[in-house]
């Protein structure tokens, strides 16, 4: 072990990963608040499964850059560094992706690209929720030529159901437990009941006399004897005890180097912020958790419907746009424009009318729904079936679109390709889903009486998720904890407006924005 710990591996700096180290499951799923010790467990298990079992393994992280290449140099390469054992056994470190102790292999890859040709007995998944989760499944198949294969997935939280969360609701859901050094209770840190909060805002020196108590007899546990009284705790399962998927969760109470403070000060952050708010409960905590307005409520979807049926005449006199997302079907919406009032945002002045939304199979269908409603406007989801696509906006010249989701795009601005034959836009999600879902808050927005369950549930399935970035900065992101089409369907036809208002106007859209 490195700094604050230098030497061999020792338990003494988290307790709780011991009985993790023999787990014989076929599956581990470690649900965990930032910095608990269950990457250097993982580690360690990986290394003994090569060097003890002779097995190939396979160390599946978020991205191959930066994410592959800082756990090659930062963690694998000083633990080979730290054992004149394991310097011995390793007769290849230098590639990143690809480590070689005589026969024996070691994979780092990342979430991104699909892992295909890697046979190996042993996967583990770090921070999973971060990882493009439609490629998680390709991964496992990796371990289906081995008798005893066995996975482990650790991720701090982010959602609920979600990734690691969704894993670890379906495991033994074990918590450590260790018997209070005041009341002999065996006893498990949880917030807010173990801790005794002092002060009232995050600048207040009195957060220092912050500390954990028992949760039982109220005893004022000292931070600096956890060591002592955590060394001999066990793993209770909260869960089913009979799956063959044990499930891990601690969160920073816990924690032998952070200071109870230091979490409180986040808590207190985390009443003025969203993403401090969010990093509370997923990083300090290591709790899923929605921050107050970032998942649309089943009631302020119900609280849009009008008398409209989908099946009623087309409104006069408005503009008609659709917006359409692939996946296995070719979901829609489409809608009818009102403008009580003209402003330099379109989107903003305008009221939404949703006059149909569904499924289709293939674009034989989708051209009958541009002729039925004379859509003025369609834009189209660019992927998967990008040639279909550009057909039929080569049919519907100058009325349809396709759509690309980009980093790099400054709000609500359409970038239009310079070539007009490719009939192509890219807009930054996150601010296109964040118009497209308000309306539902704002009850600008209004949708048919039979509305489909699906409409519904495919809203409710993306949920803003908030983080600070590598500067610290507020950012956020949706995430979809479902299937999400109609939700992206809406968002395509919130983008067709400007669009479409451009096109009737002959102006250059760019105004609208």
């Amino acid at each position: 072990m490195g700094a604050p710990y230098p030497g061999p591996w020792t338990p003494k700096p988290a307790p709780w990963t011991l009985a993790m180290h023999d787990s014989d499951a076929s599956t581990n799923i470690g649900q965990k608040s930032a910095q608990m010790g269950y990457t250097e467990t993982v580690l360690n298990i990986t290394l003994f499964k090569m060097d003890f079992e002779s097995l190939d393994c396979l160390y599946v992280l978020p991205s191959k850059t930066p994410d592959a290449s800082e756990f090659s140099a930062a963690r694998f390469d000083p633990a080979i560094e730290l054992s004149s054992h394991l310097t011995d056994m390793f007769s290849s470190v230098k590639n990143v992706g690809h480590k070689r102790a005589g026969p024996v292999n070691l994979y780092i890859r990342g979430s991104k690209v699909r892992l295909k040709s890697l046979p190996v007995a042993f996967i583990v998944f770090d921070e999973l929720d971060e990882m493009k989760q439609e490629n998680i499944p390709d991964a496992e198949e990796r371990t289906s030529g081995h008798l005893h294969p066995q996975i482990w997935k650790i991720s701090t939280p982010t959602l609920p159901n979600f990734g690691i969360n969704a894993l670890f609701e379906k495991s033994t859901q074990e918590h450590y437990t260790f018997k209070c050094p005041c009341c002999s209770r065996f006893i498990e840190l949880i917030w807010p009941d173990s801790i005794a909060l002092v002060g009232e805002h995050q600048n207040d020196p009195r957060i220092k006399e912050s500390h954990i108590i028992c949760s039982v007899c109220k005893g004022r546990l000292e931070h600096k004897n956890k060591t002592h009284f955590l060394k001999n705790g066990v793993w209770q399962p909260y869960g089913n005890p009979k799956v063959d998927e044990r499930g891990f969760y601690i969160n920073q109470l816990y924690s032998i180097p952070i200071p109870p403070w230091k979490i409180v000060k986040t808590y207190f952050e985390g009443l003025i912020d969203k993403a401090s708010e969010q990093r509370f409960f997923n990083s300090k905590l290591g709790l899923p958790h929605v921050v107050e307005g970032a998942q649309l409520s089943e009631h302020e979807i119900n609280n849009t419907r009008c008398n409209r049926r989908k099946n009623d005449p087309i409104p006069e006199g408005t503009i008609i746009t659709m917006g359409v997302d692939q996946g296995r079907w070719l979901y829609y919406e489409i809608a009818a424009w009102h403008f009580a009032k003209l402003g330099n945002d379109l989107n903003m002045s305008a009221e939404c009318e949703v006059l149909s939304e569904g499924k289709i199979v293939d674009f034989n269908e989708l051209d009958a729904l541009m002729r039925q409603y004379q859509i003025q406007k369609c834009v189209i989801d660019a992927q998967p079936d990008r040639r279909m696509a550009y057909e039929f906006a080569c049919k519907y010249w100058g009325h349809v679109v396709l759509c690309f989701y980009a980093r790099g795009q400054q709000g609500r601005m359409i970038t239009l390709d310079q070539d007009e034959n490719q009939h192509k836009i890219t807009v930054d999600r996150t601010s296109w889903l964040d118009v497209a879902l308000n309306r539902f808050q704002t009850n600008r927005i209004s949708i048919p009486q039979d509305v489909s369950i699906e409409y519904i549930e495919h809203l409710q399935n993306l949920i803003k998720h908030y983080r600070n970035d590598s500067f610290g900065n507020p950012v956020a992101e949706y995430v979809n904890i479902g299937p999400d089409h109609l939700a992206h369907a809406r968002c395509y036809n919130e983008i067709a407006l400007p669009l479409a208002a451009a096109l009737a106007t002959n102006e250059n859209v760019r105004v609208y924005l």
